[in-house]
This record gives C-alpha cells, sequence and structure tokens, in this order.
C-alpha cells in the first residue's frame, strides 16, 4: 500500500510540475517588439540616358503612397544603382531580396531593370 501512494504522489509532482506554464523565452519577445516596414523598389534606366528611373512602393495608405513618391523624385535621376542602395542603407533599410526585370522583343531578351525588397525596423 505505502509503494502505490508513493508512486500516485511521485505520479502527481511529476505532473504538476511539467504543467507549469513556461515564460516566453527572450527571442519570442524580441520578434513581437521587432515590427517591419517593407519597401518594393524597382529600378530602370532611362531611354537615351545614363539615368535611372526609380519607383519606390511602400504600400496602400495615402501616408505610404506620399513617403514612396518621395524617395523615388529623391532617387529619379541617379547614375548608379550603387547609388540608390547607399541612400536606402543610410534610411536604415536593409537589403532582403533582389530580382531582375526580363524583357523580350522578337526571339532577343534581356534585363531591363532592377528590382529590390527592403525592409527596415520601426
Amino acid at each position: 500500500m505505502r509503494i502505490i501512494l508513493t508512486l500516485a504522489f511521485v505520479a502527481i509532482i511529476s505532473l504538476t510540475a511539467s504543467s507549469q506554464d513556461v515564460q516566453k523565452t527572450k527571442i519570442e519577445n524580441q520578434t513581437q517588439d521587432q515590427t517591419f516596414s517593407c519597401a518594393y523598389i524597382k529600378i530602370e534606366n532611362k531611354i537615351l540616358t545614363k539615368k535611372l528611373k526609380v519607383d519606390v512602393d511602400f504600400g496602400d495608405t495615402p501616408e505610404q503612397i506620399k513617403t514612396g513618391k518621395e524617395y523615388s523624385e529623391k532617387l529619379t535621376n541617379k547614375i548608379s544603382v550603387a547609388s540608390v542602395l547607399n541612400y536606402m542603407f543610410e534610411n536604415q533599410f536593409e537589403l532582403v531580396q533582389t530580382l531582375d526585370l526580363n524583357s523580350t522583343y522578337q526571339g532577343t531578351g534581356g534585363t531591363s531593370g532592377i528590382i529590390f525588397i527592403m525592409r527596415k525596423k520601426k
């Protein structure tokens, strides 16, 4: 009888100990605190010039559209893609992904521009 009571007591204690709530880890807390703003940057060459045409898209809200137009105006007419990236890095953006714009005409094709997907901590 003592053995059964001892085993029951040990089983109840171990179940109680394993069913306690575990606090969130630091990593989970950090990911909840960090929110990111994404930017979609499309860079194309202007016709008959070395300058670039840059379109920046932050989203659909009026504030995001206004900010995207401001960035687009600031970055359009730059000569180097690196200068566009440097400007975005100065504004605390980080590069997430790079895509290329491909075009074809009568069987020939090539890259007509670059797309950068970037994010910024808020």
